[in-house]
């Protein structure tokens, strides 16, 4: 049997218009992208067909009064925020992206991996914005926990932070929540501070790590081996499932990080070789990345899962930076983790 890969063609009604960054087209463009240009990373996927997530699955993490909210936005073609409006059909494919979470998180259980398009990681308990309806990778973890999980670590690497998972999860020490993402002060959503660590029970399970502006392969290498991993061999996870497009790319048109696709294929397969190390199934998904590169940072991303070798170009030169900008990146980022560490030590062993 193959990878399982969660994909269904009604994903393309998960669109928010023609002017709009996040159109409907990625996700068969990528598939056709995938299977004419690299048949053989194409073969190593098993694709199945996910089911819509009804109510009773939203609401693990959704209050019931934002489900019918969102309903009646779409039947007006409301907003939910000023960059999230709701066309019709978008609840549908949003329902069927978080069905299709959920069954790859099973399915990760099972076989020990699994892909699915996700990371709507914006939509908390009662609000959705940021292109977000439905957060699919909080209904995912929340089912696992469901079904007997005790130990479930998310891990975003979305440019931008993931406040509605924050939300959801502030206070629940079965979920360790760890998100690498554009310094807030540059960037929406304007959360994920060193200091927002959890709160209650959940206190030490929230990490934030902030990435400076044009940061690099290097710099996410730094935050992974100081950081990530060390949290990873403490908390010994069930699951790891990890969440975040191809928007870290320095070609992203709605963020300003630093990424090569190779950096973007070795962050990926970074997480992927940990997790097969210490025999942790992992869920990937991916779903965000604006400009005219979405498609070719997807593929970097599964380049990194599969470890195959794909032949992957961005036309676009990086931006040139002067050694002294790079060297004051580096110690904005080693000041950081090092606050950081000081904010988790008293709950954490590793640091």
């Amino acid at each position: 049997m193959g990878i399982p890969f969660f994909y269904h063609p009604d994903f393309a009604g998960y669109d928010f218009g023609p002017s709009h960054p996040f159109q409907g087209i990625r996700f068969s463009r990528f598939m056709v992208e995938l299977e004419s240009r690299f048949p053989a990373a194409y073969a190593r996927f098993d694709f199945l067909k996910p089911e819509s997530a009804p109510n009773d699955l939203l609401e693990l993490v959704h209050e019931r009064s934002y489900i019918d909210r969102v309903v009646a936005l779409e039947k007006k073609r409301g907003y939910l925020s000023v960059d999230t409006q709701l066309l019709p059909g978008s609840i549908d494919s949003a329902r069927l992206i978080v069905g299709a979470s959920v069954a790859a998180a099973r399915e990760a259980l099972r076989t020990g991996l699994a892909v699915s398009f996700g990371g709507l990681h914006h939509a908390g308990p009662d609000y959705g914005e940021g292109f977000c309806i439905f957060n699919d990778v909080a209904v995912a973890a929340s089912v696992l926990l469901r079904e007997g999980l005790s130990r479930i670590l998310i891990l975003d690497t979305d440019a931008h932070q993931g406040n509605g998972t924050m939300d959801i999860f502030y206070r629940d020490p079965r979920v360790l929540f760890i998100s690498l993402h554009q310094d807030p002060k540059t960037l929406y959503p304007g959360r994920g501070f060193i200091e927002e660590i959890g709160a209650g029970p959940g206190e030490g399970y929230t990490v934030n790590i902030p990435m400076q502006m044009f940061s690099g392969g290097s710099m996410y290498d730094l935050a992974m081996n100081e950081i990530v991993f060390p949290l990873i061999d403490e908390f010994k996870p069930e699951i790891i499932i990890r969440n975040g497009g191809s928007d870290p790319l320095y070609t992203d048109t709605l963020t300003s990080l630093g990424l090569t696709l190779d950096d973007l294929t070795m962050l990926i397969h970074s997480v992927a070789a940990k997790a097969r190390s210490a025999e942790i199934p992992l869920l990937d998904l991916f779903l965000s990345g604006y400009g005219a590169y979405v498609t070719e940072g997807w593929l970097a991303i599964v380049r990194g899962i599969l470890g195959e070798t794909m032949e992957l170009s961005l036309p676009e030169q990086m931006k040139y930076m002067p050694p002294e900008q790079l060297a004051w990146i580096e110690r904005w980022m080693r000041a950081t983790i090092e606050m950081l560490k000081k904010e988790l030590r008293p709950y954490w062993k590793v640091f």
